[in-house]
C-alpha cells in the first residue's frame, strides 16, 4: 500500500454528537410550565419546572459536545482516558459488524496485553471504511520504520 501523504502524523478521531433532541424538547417544554406557574402566581411550582428544564436543558448540551475518543498515530493507538498502546502489542485489530434484527453496527476489536477493546464505530464521527483506511496507513507506516531502523544497526 502506498503512503498517503495527505493523512497526518497523528489523527484524533472524535465521539458523534448524540442526537437526543427529547431532553432538549422536554426541557423547553417544562420551561413553559414555569411560565404558566409564574402567571398564577404558583412559585414552589415554577421553581420546581425550573430546575428540571435547567436539569434537561443542561443534560443535552452535555450530550452534543464532541470529545476525542481515538488517538491513532505510526507509533501506536490510544482510547482517550487509557495507556497509550505499541501498533506491536495490538492483536487481532478488525472491525467487526454485527446484525440484530434489523440494526446493522459495526464495532473496532482488538487485543492489547490481553485487554480486549471495543468500541462501536457507530458513536465515532468517522465511518467504518474510512477507519479502516487510516488504521491500515499506519500499520504500513509502523512496519516501515521497524525495517527502516533494522537497516540503520
Amino acid at each position: 500500500m502506498a503512503d498517503n501523504n495527505n493523512i497526518p502524523h497523528i489523527s484524533i478521531i472524535n465521539t458523534r454528537p448524540s442526537d437526543q433532541h427529547l431532553l432538549l424538547l422536554g426541557g423547553l417544554g417544562t420551561f413553559l410550565y414555569v411560565i404558566y406557574f409564574l402567571i398564577r402566581t404558583e412559585y414552589l411550582s415554577s421553581t420546581f419546572c425550573l430546575l428540571t428544564s435547567i436539569f434537561l436543558i443542561y443534560h443535552y448540551l452535555e450530550k452534543i459536545k464532541v470529545k476525542a475518543k481515538l488517538i491513532i498515530s505510526q507509533d501506536g493507538i490510544q482510547v482517550v482516558g487509557q495507556p497509550f498502546v505499541s501498533w506491536a502489542f495490538v492483536h487481532g485489530l478488525q472491525i467487526r459488524p454485527e446484525v440484530k434484527g434489523n440494526n446493522y453496527s459495526e464495532t473496532l476489536v482488538f487485543t492489547n496485553n490481553g485487554r480486549i477493546q471495543e468500541i462501536p464505530i457507530q458513536q465515532l464521527d468517522i465511518t467504518a471504511w474510512q477507519l479502516e483506511q487510516l488504521l491500515e496507513m499506519y500499520q504500513e507506516r509502523f512496519r516501515e520504520s521497524i525495517v527502516e531502523n533494522d537497516e540503520l544497526l
